[in-house]
């Protein structure tokens, strides 16, 4: 089934309207246009179990936020914000407009006032620096993201445009010499994870038609190839001295790979090898950080495509769909808006609807 295709399977199945195609391969430019992915099949898989499992997420989500701030999380909100934003725009909800219009804009009008509040344009809560640099990538990942879907006002545009290119700013600036990022916004210590979330914050403004230095992309994706390990997993740090190993973290730097056009790249190849030998322990949660490692493993699968992908969600999708909560939520690490964004943001891979899933 082709992307249009099951566009229009999504718009009859969750009542949405058709949203223009803000992919990848009509926003890049120029030379350094990502290469494109292999010819291989990549079936919906979409089942209305899953469907009703995503709305009830949502519908959870839009209770709990804070409806004064439009934030959620507790003491990392600009993290958690900007993944639950990212959730209703996966399901194709534009903010401003139809049924969860209001909670995107409000998610998106507290991070633009954190990146307003705090120096230089780094995105972080008012009351304190607590997503750091992650919550800095994920946020200008939201940004990016609501950016290339939605309709806006002149004044709206500025803002948007301002912040984030204040945010790339910010990531260029914080890259060490190794091509890495790491806690804080400053050239100083690299590690997996927060490079994988500024890399994918990269592609995602990239998408929107932001300028990102070339130079940048190619250190990040070096330094991530450079952090492979012979059995296909990925360090924790270069500059720390290697550990690390995890499922998430080869999860995030594959799919992180996949997004550039690196679909060739022996450690892509070994990377797919790895998770797809620990996928067991990993919907078990035995390696920790389940939720976030099974976003990116399904990001690095849908890329793959083929008999991986089909081998891949159907078990992942039918295990979110059996432990999600009464109320909508799903639990476990940090709170229930942490976990529920990220189940949701996985449902949705093969919905197609968030720019940068798109392959």
């Amino acid at each position: 089934m082709s992307l249009f295709d099951r566009r229009s399977f999504l718009t009859r199945s969750l009542g949405l309207a058709a949203l223009p195609f803000a992919g990848a391969a009509s926003r890049a430019l120029g030379e350094d246009k990502p290469a494109e992915p292999p010819p291989v099949e990549r079936k919906n898989l979409i089942t209305e179990g899953q469907i009703a499992a995503t709305r009830k997420g949502l519908e959870y989500l839009r209770k709990v936020q804070d409806s004064k701030k439009g934030s959620w999380g507790g003491s990392v909100q600009v993290a958690v914000t900007s993944l639950a934003g990212c959730a209703f725009l996966a399901e194709g909800h534009q903010p401003g407009r139809g049924k969860y219009g209001e909670c995107v804009q409000k998610a998106i009008n507290y991070i633009l006032n954190c990146s307003k509040s705090s120096r230089k344009g780094y995105i972080s809560e008012p009351a304190g620096d607590q997503s750091r640099m992650h919550g800095h990538g994920f946020a200008s990942m939201f940004l990016g993201e609501a950016y290339g879907m939605m309709k806006m006002d002149d004044d709206t545009r500025t803002k948007m445009e301002s912040a984030i290119k204040k945010a790339v700013g910010i990531i260029a600036y914080s890259q060490t010499q190794l091509g890495g990022w790491g806690y804080v916004p400053e050239p100083t210590y690299d590690e997996g994870s927060v490079t994988v979330a500024e890399v994918m914050a990269l592609r995602s403004c990239r998408n929107a038609g932001f300028q990102v230095d070339k130079k940048v992309i190619e250190k990040g994706i070096g330094y991530l190839k450079k952090s492979a390990n012979p059995d296909g997993s990925f360090k924790y740090s270069l500059q720390g001295g290697g550990g690390g190993g995890t499922f998430p973290l080869t999860a995030g730097a594959v799919a992180s790979m996949q997004l550039f056009g690196e679909y060739e790249a022996k450690e892509v190849k070994k990377g797919l090898e790895f998770l797809k030998k620990n996928r067991q322990n990993q919907v078990g949660g035995n390696w920790g950080h389940k939720f976030y490692g099974n976003l990116y493993s399904t990001m690095a699968a849908y890329y793959a495509g083929g008999q991986f992908w089909e081998d891949w969600f159907p078990t992942m999708r039918d295990e979110y769909i059996k432990t999600q909560q009464g109320d909508g939520s799903w639990q476990g690490e940090y709170d229930g808006t942490y976990c529920t964004a990220f189940a949701v943001l996985t449902l949705a891979v093969p919905y197609q609807y968030l720019p940068i899933f798109q392959a």
